[in-house]
């Protein structure tokens, strides 16, 4: 038995139904393995219960406590059968009702003494136990110090019946025989037990000091796996050809001077590490993180004109139509004094430019542009990728805000065409990588980092704001308009959901437009056509627009000098990092930037989080703080959800990263394609499917 052989529908293992296997699916539980996978986040020890009066509402519970009466009755609407039993011992009593188990009532009698555990509820039938779980105690009945497993509540299917079902996949597949992917030795280094002895005594303990033992087994696998897989990515790349870059310091010096900016100290040693790789015979692999405003993108043009000076192209790839717009125009504008021709491709909207002008193209137009190598620099969303056009002649690909781009992703780019090498690769990250995050899933990336912001940015002024001081808000507002300042008001949801009742664009704007009935409104998400979304960017540009209602899509690279003041509705809603993001939206000239974060729910939770972001202005110490409140599951973001709650869980542990890390090393290079460990060689694919796409 391996655990290919667990990758069983839910559906088809017994006692479980198709809506019982749909409620699961919700929560990324679909297979028998991700059932085993799937582990409890309490234990509860029977032989140590807690007195009526110790309970707790909301809590699963262990008490012994004698049945003062019991009784069946059927509810009028539903027609279910429920059993109340009164249970009382000398601290107190309590209720405990069971639904849809009317064989109970000749079960339990009257004066019984019970063991009973389950969780301490309220509902309209008041404070009590919900469908416990239950021993009766007789003289033949002796306590055993046995540990029950608590899994949460998913989908409203209950503990118990999760502890049910476990018990009995591990009972029928004869888990403790499983075949364990980890070989002998690196089980030997690590000093962890095997995979069906952590499976077993993970869901069905003996001892508590069991628990610990097992978890460490299953969280050093799965980091264990991830960074072997990214230690064969970084080999793998040090085995394709690159290509050497040509450039002269006063190439370099030529191009700023034309824009009229300074590098920082900070950026000068960035540019300086870039550069030596491009000297290198190895394509470059870094990620570059920066906080907002720090100069990325000018890091990206710089190193873009050098390349494509060396005859070679670059792929500009950013995560949304508006960022790869801005870019462009950016890049035009920087541009101008060379004969470099520079593209934009989002959807149906697609522009070339060259020495400063532009002109509108469909995508066929850009296609035939870079095949007749008219564009040295292609801008574009992601799509980039998918365009049927065999790319030729790439140098370099820089990806915007998005830190994973694996090899097989560049392989992709440089298939059926006549390119023999590798692209040199930079991704950028205005998101800082706390260090557990980076050794854990971004090693194989040599990093670069951005901390001194541009000179004469000022710090912005944060402020959390109480609902009910939002007048005040709106009459700041109005002070800056009339200054020919420009505001951001932020929502969480495009759409208003009468469930959630959470702040959403299409509604606040409506709002908006009636407190300031002079002003040019507008409105900006993710859902809108690009021709909308870029009329409504020149509009923000020329200052033709003063208000803009907007989603978090404006979380990167909308660069408005005139934009002084953001206003984050539902703050408490998004991440530290990503709010930080979005204040560093304002501010980014000489004048004073403002940003005022106001929580819909006002909890102290919800206080302290955001009294990070008032405090401070440092993005790294925010990453840290992120990732310890949120963990490391919501700081990757959405397009990394795929990692295992394990991995994520692993993170924790500092020290079993490294281990992990050491142990892969060592084995990769000793035997890097893992012949003779055909199941270790699985799992680590499919580790690599997550991390790299």
């Amino acid at each position: 038995m391996t655990l290919n052989d667990l990758e069983i529908e839910l559906k088809k293992y017994k006692g479980i139904g198709e809506k019982t296997a749909w409620k699961f699916s919700k929560y990324k539980i679909f297979t028998i393995k991700d059932l085993l996978y799937f582990l409890p986040y309490k234990y509860l020890d029977l032989s140590n219960p807690i007195k009526i009066k110790e309970a707790k509402i909301n809590e699963n519970i262990v008490t012994i406590a004698k049945v003062k009466n019991i009784k069946l009755i059927k509810t009028p609407k539903k027609k279910i059968f429920i059993v109340i039993a009164i249970l009382e011992d000398e601290t107190g009593s309590l209720k405990s009702i069971w639904y849809n188990q009317p064989y109970l009532l000749k079960t339990i009698k009257k004066n019984d003494k019970l063991l009973v555990y389950g969780k301490f509820t309220k509902n309209n039938y008041g404070l009590h136990l919900s469908n416990p779980e239950f021993k009766i105690i007789s003289q033949k009945y002796k306590f055993k110090p046995e540990i029950i497993p608590v899994y949460y509540e998913i989908a409203e299917i209950s503990t118990n019946f999760t502890r049910r079902l476990i018990q009995g996949i591990i009972n029928d597949f004869e888990i403790k025989n499983i075949e364990d992917p980890l070989p002998e030795i690196v089980k030997i280094k690590a000093n962890i037990i095997d995979l069906g002895n952590a499976l077993i005594n993970i869901h069905s303990p003996k001892k508590i000091e069991d628990v610990e033992i097992s978890k460490m087994r299953l969280f050093f696998e799965e980091i264990f796996y991830f960074q072997a897989k990214i230690i064969q990515e970084k080999m793998l790349l040090n085995r394709e050809k690159g290509i050497l870059i040509q450039y002269s310091p006063f190439l370099i010096k030529e191009f700023l001077n034309n824009i009229n900016i300074k590098l920082t100290i900070n950026q000068e040693k960035v540019l300086e590490e870039i550069l030596n790789d491009f000297k290198s015979v190895y394509p470059m692999n870094r990620l570059l993180q920066g906080e907002t405003g720090s100069g990325k993108t000018l890091i990206a043009e710089i190193i873009s004109f050098l390349v494509a000076n060396s005859n070679y192209k670059v792929l500009f790839m950013a995560p949304t139509e508006i960022l790869a717009t801005q870019h462009f125009y950016r890049f035009l504008k920087d541009f101008r004094f060379y004969d470099f021709g520079i593209g934009l491709m989002v959807k149906k909207i697609g522009y070339y430019g060259l020495r400063g002008y532009k002109a509108k193209k469909n995508k066929e137009d850009i296609i035939r542009l870079i095949s007749q190598d008219k564009i040295k620099i292609l801008i574009g969303t992601h799509s980039l990728l998918e365009v049927d056009y065999q790319y030729k002649n790439i140098g370099l690909i820089i990806i915007d805000e998005q830190q994973r781009f694996g090899i097989e992703q560049r392989k992709k780019i440089i298939k059926k065409s006549e390119q023999e090498f590798m692209p040199h690769f930079l991704s950028m990250t205005a998101t800082p990588i706390p260090r557990t995050l980076y050794l854990s899933f971004y090693s194989d990336l040599s990093l670069s980092t951005l901390k001194e912001k541009p000179f004469n940015q000022k710090e912005i002024i944060t402020k959390i704001i109480k609902t009910e001081e939002i007048d005040s808000v709106w009459n700041f507002v109005e002070k800056e308009i009339n200054h020919n300042h420009q505001v951001f008001i932020i929502c969480p949801r495009v759409e208003f959901d009468e469930k959630l009742e959470i702040k959403s664009v299409k509604q606040e704007y409506e709002k908006i437009k009636k407190i300031f009935p002079e002003v040019e409104i507008s409105m900006l998400h993710g859902k809108m056509k690009s021709n909308e979304k870029e009329l409504i960017l020149k509009k923000l540009q020329n200052n033709e627009i003063k208000i803009l209602v907007s989603s978090s899509v404006v979380e990167v690279g909308i660069d408005l000098p005139l934009l002084t003041t953001i206003i984050i509705l539902g703050a408490e809603r998004f991440g530290l990092s990503q709010l930080h993001q979005l204040r560093g939206r304002v501010g980014r000239s000489i004048h004073q930037g403002f940003c005022f974060l106001i929580p819909q729910n006002y909890s102290p939770l919800a206080y302290k989080r955001l009294k990070i972001l008032e405090e401070s202005q440092d993005a790294f110490y925010i990453a840290e703080k992120d990732l310890e409140i949120r963990g490391p599951g919501e700081l990757l973001g959405n397009k990394q959800a795929g990692f295992p709650d394990l991995a994520m869980k692993s993170l924790e542990k500092i020290e079993l990263v490294y281990l992990a890390k050491e142990i892969a090393e060592d084995l990769i290079s000793q035997n890097y394609l893992l012949k003779g460990y055909p199941l270790l060689r699985n799992e680590i694919q499919k580790r690599g499917k997550i991390i790299f796409g």
